[in-house]
């Protein structure tokens, strides 16, 4: 049975640049496209970008698992890529926030396999934010310090099964790590 892999950690983490390298490992994964409510941006792709009309009728109907809000944009999770992923065994795979984890724990009580991924430093991640001009009042570190501080509660309560490192120009191997664990923790090597 294959599971549904969430990343998690705070944005400018590198999540997306490693879900794309988990899908050059192994085509098996199949990125969760989210929609939202803002236009996409520059080179933005495997999101779908939708007016908050739509997404109220489309979740009326029953098509988003959850709608999260984030920076003053909604994001909406989709069911049916995540039903169809599953049921071809392939690995559906998206990047969560840690504070709406137990909408998915819910979801899929047994199905999820879930990833922390840290920064290298505050520091680290304070650069890399301010290296690509989303934060520019501040408010996603402010929200990075809060979740990272928060860390060692969800640490106590096994909020998560893996936390890695993000550390700077190491995507493929960080990839390689969690795909290594992934495989182990559900498709074991017998002996």
């Amino acid at each position: 049975m294959s599971k549904f892999l969430l990343l998690l950690g705070p944005s400018g983490v590198g999540k997306s640049s490693i879900i794309e390298e988990l899908i050059q490992l192994d085509s098996r994964f199949v990125y969760i496209s989210p929609f939202m409510t803002r236009p996409l941006r520059d080179g933005e792709r495997n999101k779908v970008s939708i007016s908050g009309e739509k997404m109220d009728e489309m979740s009326e109907r029953g098509e988003f698992f959850v709608i999260n809000e984030l920076y003053g944009v909604r994001y909406a999770t989709p069911r049916q890529p995540i039903e169809q992923a599953l049921k071809e065994g392939n690995f559906p795979v998206l990047d969560w926030p840690i504070s709406r984890i137990s909408v998915m724990t819910e979801a899929f009580p047994s199905q999820l396999y879930i990833v922390y991924i840290s920064p290298p430093s505050i520091e680290a991640l304070q650069q890399r934010l301010a290296s690509d001009d989303r934060d520019i009042d501040g408010h996603r570190l402010r929200s990075a310090r809060k979740e990272l501080e928060a860390l060692g509660s969800f640490r106590r309560v096994g909020v998560y099964d893996f936390e890695i490192v993000s550390e700077e120009n190491r995507v493929p191997k960080i990839a390689q790590t969690i795909y290594a664990n992934y495989l182990q923790q559900f498709f074991p090597q017998k002996p």
